[in-house]
């Protein structure tokens, strides 16, 4: 019989868990997971096959977590780990076994007031729930429970586990998984509180953090779904009805009691000290929100914090169109930004239709006709202004604006400019003498974000001689900042030297072992083939911001040299 460590190692499983992975990552907000995905995109089968390798051999070991703190509405601060990808691979491949080979975590996942972190039930279903419990119970209490993800008794869950899992390969990976260390930790400083200890609490972003919650409160689903009371709950937000207020309320201490045999506490709405959004409780004909939904009998319509929500993000993309727009005018050029009028215009629309589609359930169509209005506004106004920089500009101008690239923007190539392929290194021993150089390349922050050609910095860190050099550019990439910082490395050593360059780009890796044609920054790619062609070289390639502090060291001075050199031209 074939062992859940087996089947959790096996191609099947670890290709379909990032196929998963892939296909969350790719519809993230954030930049930097769409952009690690499609990094890893390039040579998916290579490092899947590289996984398994490591995981059967028992030298798999997880990358240091990047420790995120965002910031709440109402103050203060929710840690969130953002582990790589490799990392939520293996996490999400454990998941999808213990889902489909163990029948405790099967009853767990199916049970039907569970609404969160399970398969094929979400928010709809829970909504479902709720608006047929509201026709018999008219008293409710919804409670938030307090720091849920840091709070959850690890050693609990995994003792849970193991009564059902006898596979001691496959627990000890699982354990390893569902810990947490931040690469970040020192830097976190005061905010390192807001994320799990060694003991207590699991990643809040993790593919298995769901799952450990709702193995913890299985029986609190359980017990709080009989003699009367009807309980749902979506992660760490659920609401209990009941025919009367004295039943909903003994019900809601029970329930606290449950928590508190955890060590886990929940927002009280009988305290006159908890906001609502944390806590409400009493008659169901004064609404409540729950599931971003205000829900009244007959009715469920996105909450206020919903609705400012999407008004609050199509602004911000607005700005991000405006700065765009003036970028690509200020350059004289189409290619000088991503985002102008029409890429601004796509970007609300597609935040719209998802946002839309979130709250098609809604029947108070009046709010949706008012959001509406508010959105029409946000378009006419940007209209006016960007009609206000069109006007009296050539049409060359107009286009740029508009986003529509021009021909004429085109990057010029010359004939001596033909892609090629970078010539292959000498064979390479290290010695006791081999120089190790960590470099990185880095772009101005701002221009980082908007897709500007810009301002950009790069650095090079020499183990071992406690020496550093760094430098900057105008009008330049990111992938040449991470060129220029392994050729100015390798000018800096003398002919005939055994030279170890750790680099972080894929870009620079890759075209350098030849797997890719050079297609641009040609008098650096023809610079370097010199260079290696005089010493002994060995490029390796680091995963960025897993806590190497040579990697670190240099990402930090080629931002700072970026940063320097924008101030000095007056840009902010």
């Amino acid at each position: 019989m074939t062992s859940l460590f087996e089947k959790v190692t096996t191609q099947r499983i670890l290709q379909g868990a990032w196929f998963k992975i892939r296909s969350n990552g790719n519809r993230s907000n954030l930049p930097e997971t769409r952009e690690a995905i499609e990094e890893f995109s390039r040579d998916a089968d290579s490092q899947i096959r590289q996984i398994q390798r490591n995981l059967r051999r028992g030298q798999f070991a997880f990358d240091p977590q990047k420790g995120v703190v965002k910031k709440k509405a109402s103050g203060g601060g929710r840690g969130i780990v953002m582990a790589s990808v490799r990392n939520r691979i293996v996490e999400r491949a454990l998941l999808d076994v213990l889902m489909t080979n163990v029948p405790f975590i099967a009853s767990v996942a199916s049970l039907r007031t569970s609404v969160g972190g399970v398969p094929d039930r979400s928010v709809p279903h829970g909504l479902a729930l709720v608006t047929e419990a509201m026709c018999e119970n008219p008293w409710y209490v919804r409670a938030d429970i307090s720091g849920f993800f840091d709070g959850i008794p690890r050693d609990k869950v995994k003792e849970k586990i193991s009564l059902y899992v006898n596979d001691g390969p496959f627990l000890e990976l699982l354990d390893r998984a569902t810990s947490v260390t931040l690469q970040n930790e020192e830097a976190l400083g005061e905010d390192r509180k807001l994320f799990p200890t060694d003991s207590d609490g699991v990643a809040q972003g993790s593919p298995l953090s769901p799952l450990l919650g709702n193995i913890l409160l299985y029986d609190f689903d359980r017990e709080f779904n009989q003699r009367g009371i009807q309980c749902f709950r979506f992660i760490d937000d659920f609401i209990i009805f009941g025919r009367s207020d004295r039943n909903v309320r003994r019900a809601f201490e029970h329930a606290k009691e449950h928590l508190r045999s955890f060590g886990l506490k929940c927002h009280d709405p009988f305290d006159p000290n908890t906001p609502a959004e944390k806590a409400t409780a009493g008659n169901v004909k004064s609404g409540f929100v729950f599931l971003g939904y205000h829900i009244l009998p007959g009715q469920l319509q996105p909450s206020d914090k919903a609705r400012k929500s999407i008004i609050a993000k199509l602004t911000k993309i607005v700005e991000s169109g405006k700065l765009g727009i003036q970028g690509a005018l200020n350059e004289e050029n189409s290619y000088a930004c991503r985002q102008r009028y029409v890429q601004t215009l796509d970007r609300m629309d597609r935040v719209i239709r998802g946002w839309g589609d979130a709250f098609a359930y809604t029947n108070a169509r009046d709010t949706l006709t008012d959001l509406d209005r508010k959105i029409d506004g946000q378009i006419k106004n940007f209209d006016t202004w960007y009609m206000k920089k069109a006007r009296g500009v050539s049409d060359r101008q107009k286009r740029r604006a508009l986003g529509v690239g021009l021909l004429f923007d085109s990057p010029v190539k010359s004939l001596r400019e033909l892609p090629f392929r970078v010539a292959k290194s000498a064979s390479f021993r290290k010695t006791k003498n081999t120089i190790i150089v960590s470099t990185d390349g880095s772009l101005h922050r701002k221009a980082a974000r908007e897709g500007l050609r810009d301002v950009g910095g790069w650095a090079a860190i020499f183990h071992d001689q406690d020496r550093e050099i760094s430098g900057s550019a105008q009008d330049t990439t990111n992938n040449e900042m991470e060129l220029e910082a392994v050729v100015e490395a390798l000018k800096s050593t003398a002919e005939g030297a055994s030279v170890i360059i750790r680099t972080d780009s894929r870009y620079v890796f890759n075209v350098a072992r030849g797997e890719g044609l050079v297609r641009s920054n040609f008098e650096q790619w023809r610079l370097l083939e010199q260079l290696v062609a005089s010493r002994r070289v060995r490029l390796e390639w680091v995963r960025g911001h897993t806590g190497d502090s040579y990697n670190e060291r240099a990402d930090q001075l080629a931002q700072a040299e970026a940063d320097r050199a924008s101030k000095a031209h007056g840009r902010k």
